[in-house]
């Protein structure tokens, strides 16, 4: 599995998980706004999970980004490639 697809799927699991929603369901074009779970509570489950599955810190605002699989996606591997 490449390095993409593996952060995609992990992050794909981990949306499932805490937003309590079928993996099927989860993937590009996923938002906040696309499940009515996506609350503030749970998305501050999601990112200490995100924190804790990929061994990240995330400064404040770019947590306030975390808003879609895709910016999820892309912050993580952004974090995974030093940038």
């Amino acid at each position: 599995m490449s390095g993409t697809a593996d952060v995609e799927g992990r992050v794909r699991e981990l949306l499932a998980q805490v937003l309590d929603v079928p993996a099927s369901d989860v993937g590009p074009g996923f938002t906040e706004a696309s499940t009515a779970s996506w609350t503030s509570l749970n998305h501050l489950m999601l990112v200490s999970q995100l924190e804790s599955e990929f061994g990240l810190f995330l400064s404040n605002e770019q947590i306030r980004q975390l808003t879609s699989f895709d910016r999820i996606v892309e912050t993580v591997a952004r974090h995974r490639s030093g940038g």
